[in-house]
This record gives structure tokens, C-alpha cells and sequence, in this order.
């Protein structure tokens, strides 16, 4: 990998604790699940989040993203959308979204945060 882990990896352990599952991949992006395999969105709740622009994201498989505030309790914010069932999510629940202060991007802000992941070190 070409870009600095440490803010993934203190978020892996942290989710670890619970029984959480962080895949960390070449583009920027780490996918949160609970499955021992290869993670896909139909085989159990999973979304992935990146920090790729300076300021953490959460994206949904449809996808849907989401700026996280940066006093937002992340590694709590996974554990809540862990928690709401067994399918990966199509959208955060909007009582999540409310209590997380997440803010949903823009078409244009999704394609910004794409560009940084594919070039950020």
C-alpha cells in the first residue's frame, strides 16, 4: 500500500474489540463487516469508510456517502450501523445520520472523494 495506515489500523483495533472485521485495501478504503470471507453487500451488513481526503467518510454499497464531523466517535458510529441487521444498508438509518451529525455528499463531493482515494499517498 502506497498511502500512511495508522488512522485504519488504530480503527481496525478498535472495532476488533467488538467482534468487528476492517478489511484495509489498496484504495484508500477499509470495509467494515462481520464476515470471515471475502466481504460482500449481500452477505451481511458492511459498508466501508476513508479518510482519503483529510476528513473521514462513510459510503454504503449503493453507494451513498456520508462526511463524518471530525469529533464524531467513529469506532461507536461503526458499532451503531453494525447493529441494525443483516443486510448491508443502503443509506445510514436517518436517527444514526442525526446522531453522528453525518452530512450526505453531493454527487460532486462522492467524485472527489473517488479521485483522492485512487491518488492519495
Amino acid at each position: 500500500m502506497d498511502f500512511d495506515i495508522t488512522p485504519y489500523t488504530e480503527f481496525r483495533d478498535a472495532l476488533a474489540q467488538s467482534g468487528i472485521k476492517c478489511g484495509i485495501n489498496g484504495r484508500h478504503q477499509v470495509t467494515v463487516s462481520v464476515q470471515d470471507r471475502a466481504i460482500w453487500p449481500d452477505a451481511g451488513n458492511s459498508f466501508w469508510i476513508t479518510v482519503a481526503t483529510g476528513d473521514w467518510c462513510l459510503f454504503t454499497w449503493v453507494p451513498v456517502g456520508y462526511r463524518i464531523p471530525a469529533e464524531a466517535d467513529i469506532p461507536e458510529l461503526c458499532r451503531r450501523c453494525m447493529a441494525i441487521g443483516g443486510a448491508a444498508m443502503h443509506r445510514v438509518p436517518d436517527e444514526i445520520r442525526d446522531d453522528f451529525g453525518l452530512t450526505e455528499l453531493s454527487d460532486d463531493e462522492l467524485e472527489i472523494v473517488y479521485d483522492a482515494m485512487d491518488t492519495a499517498k
